[in-house]
C-alpha cells in the first residue's frame, strides 16, 4: 500500500454533539502538527448543518472543504438500484460513498463506515465509546437500538476499527470478539488556539456571564451519563455546611432524546437549594470557553461512561486541577489525579470537592507560568497523536 497522503475526513457530531466536531477539528490540528509544509492533502466532508471554526489556523496542510450534499451521487432510481446490486452481489456496506471515494483516489478516509471494497479502499470506523450497552437506561430504546445496530456493522465488516482508549478497546473485545486483530487505539488530544489565551479579554467575559469571583466549571451536555445530579447533590450537601461554590456549566442544556432528564436536573437545582450558585450557559463561543476554563478555580468531570474523556484533556493542556469520577477511562486518561471521587456517590464527591476548593480558592488564576509550562508539554501529545493516526491510516494487515 502507498504511503497515505490524500486523506478524507468526514465530519462528526452538530450542535448537539459538539464534540464530534472538536475532535475532528483535533485530528486537523495533530495532523498539521507533524507535517512538513503541505505534506498531507486534507479534504473534509461535512453536511450543511455542521458548522466548523477557525479553519483557517492550519497553515501546514492543504485543507479543502466540501459539502456532502454537492458531492455525492444523487438518489436517482438507477442510482439506487446500482448500489442495491453492489450492496447485495459484492457485500458492500455504503456504496453512494465508497464509489465516490474510489473515484477520488482517496489513501485513507477516517472517521467513515465503508467496506474495503476488495482491498481498493482503506478507511477506519470510530467507535467512540459503549454507552449503549453500559447505560441503556440514559437513551431512549430507539437510539439504544441503532447505537447496536451501527456499532455492530462497524465490528463485523469494516477492516480498521478505532477505539479511543485501552477501556473501550478491553471492552469491544467482549462484546464483540471480531474485533480482535483490526482494532487501533488512539487517545485524542484538544486543540488549543493560542489566539484565545487571550489574558485581555478575560474581564470582559466574566462580565458577559454576570461571573465574579472564584468558580469550578463543568463542560458537558446535559446527558443522564454525565452525571450533573451527583454534581449537584453535592453542591447541596456543602451548601448546608455553609460552603457555597459556584458552579459554572456549559454545554447543550436540552437533549431531545431525554427530555425527562431536564425535568429532573431542574428538579434536583430547586431542592438542593443552589440555583443562585449555579451559572447554566449553554452552548458558547469556543473563545469564551477557553477563557472560563482558564479562570476556573478547577474542572469538574463527572462522567459516568466515556470512550475518552475531551475536558480531561483540557485541563491537562491548559495546568488545570480536576476533580474526576473514579471510572476506568479517566483512570487510564489521568492516573495521577489527586481528586478522584466515586462516580455515583454525592458525599465522596462532596468530600473530594471540599478539599480541592479549600487548596485552590485563594490562588488567582489564570495562572500564566502552570499554564505555559502545561501547553509546552502537550503539545508532545498532540504530536504523539498525529503519529498514531498515520500509523493507523498506513496500517496494512
Amino acid at each position: 500500500m502507498k504511503k497515505v497522503r490524500k486523506i478524507a475526513l468526514m465530519a462528526v457530531g452538530d450542535s448537539a454533539w459538539q464534540g464530534g466536531i472538536q475532535y475532528v477539528t483535533n485530528i486537523l490540528h495533530a495532523i498539521n502538527t507533524i507535517s512538513d509544509q503541505n505534506e498531507f492533502e486534507i479534504h473534509l466532508f461535512k453536511r450543511q448543518h455542521q458548522h466548523f471554526q477557525n479553519l483557517e489556523n492550519f497553515t501546514k496542510i492543504s485543507l479543502t472543504i466540501h459539502s456532502l450534499e454537492k458531492v455525492l451521487p444523487a438518489f436517482t432510481l438507477p442510482n439506487r438500484i446500482y448500489w442495491f446490486l453492489q450492496r447485495k452481489l459484492f457485500g458492500r456496506i455504503n456504496p453512494q460513498s465508497e464509489n465516490y471515494f474510489l473515484s477520488q483516489g482517496f489513501d485513507f478516509i477516517y472517521p467513515a463506515t465503508l467496506s474495503s471494497c476488495g482491498k481498493q479502499l482503506n478507511s477506519g470506523s470510530w467507535i467512540a465509546d459503549f454507552q449503549y450497552y453500559n447505560y441503556p437506561e440514559g437513551h431512549n430504546r430507539e437510539t439504544t437500538i441503532a447505537a447496536e445496530r451501527v456499532i455492530g456493522l462497524i465490528a463485523k465488516e469494516t477492516d480498521k476499527v478505532i477505539l479511543s482508549s485501552k477501556y473501550c478497546e478491553k471492552q469491544g473485545f467482549e462484546l464483540f470478539p471480531v474485533i480482535k486483530g483490526k482494532s487501533h487505539v488512539m487517545p485524542f488530544t484538544v486543540y488549543i488556539n493560542r489566539a484565545h489565551l487571550n489574558d485581555e479579554n478575560l474581564q470582559e467575559v466574566r462580565d458577559t456571564y454576570g461571573l465574579g469571583g472564584q468558580y469550578i466549571m463543568v463542560s458537558n451536555l446535559f446527558g443522564a451519563t454525565k452525571n450533573h445530579k451527583t454534581l449537584f447533590e453535592a453542591l447541596g450537601i456543602l451548601r448546608k455546611k455553609g460552603i457555597v461554590i459556584i458552579c459554572v456549566c456549559t454545554g447543550n442544556l436540552v437533549n431531545h432524546t431525554q427530555m425527562e432528564f431536564t425535568n429532573e436536573i431542574l428538579q434536583i437545582i430547586t431542592r438542593t437549594g443552589i440555583r443562585s450558585q449555579l451559572f447554566l450557559l449553554g452552548l458558547i463561543p469556543r473563545e469564551h470557553q477557553v477563557a472560563l476554563y482558564r479562570m476556573a478555580m478547577l474542572l469538574v468531570q463527572p462522567s459516568m461512561h466515556e470512550g475518552w474523556s475531551t475536558c480531561v484533556e483540557e485541563a491537562k493542556a491548559l495546568g488545570k486541577a480536576l476533580v474526576l469520577s473514579d471510572i476506568d477511562v479517566h483512570k487510564e486518561q489521568d492516573p495521577n489525579n489527586p481528586y478522584f471521587f466515586q462516580t455515583m456517590n454525592a458525599e465522596d464527591l462532596a468530600v473530594v470537592l471540599q478539599r480541592a476548593y479549600e487548596k485552590n480558592v485563594d490562588r488567582q488564576f489564570p495562572e500564566l507560568e502552570i499554564e505555559q509550562n502545561a501547553l509546552r508539554q502537550y503539545e508532545s501529545n498532540v504530536r504523539a497523536f498525529g503519529e498514531n493516526f498515520m500509523s493507523i491510516a498506513n496500517y496494512s494487515a
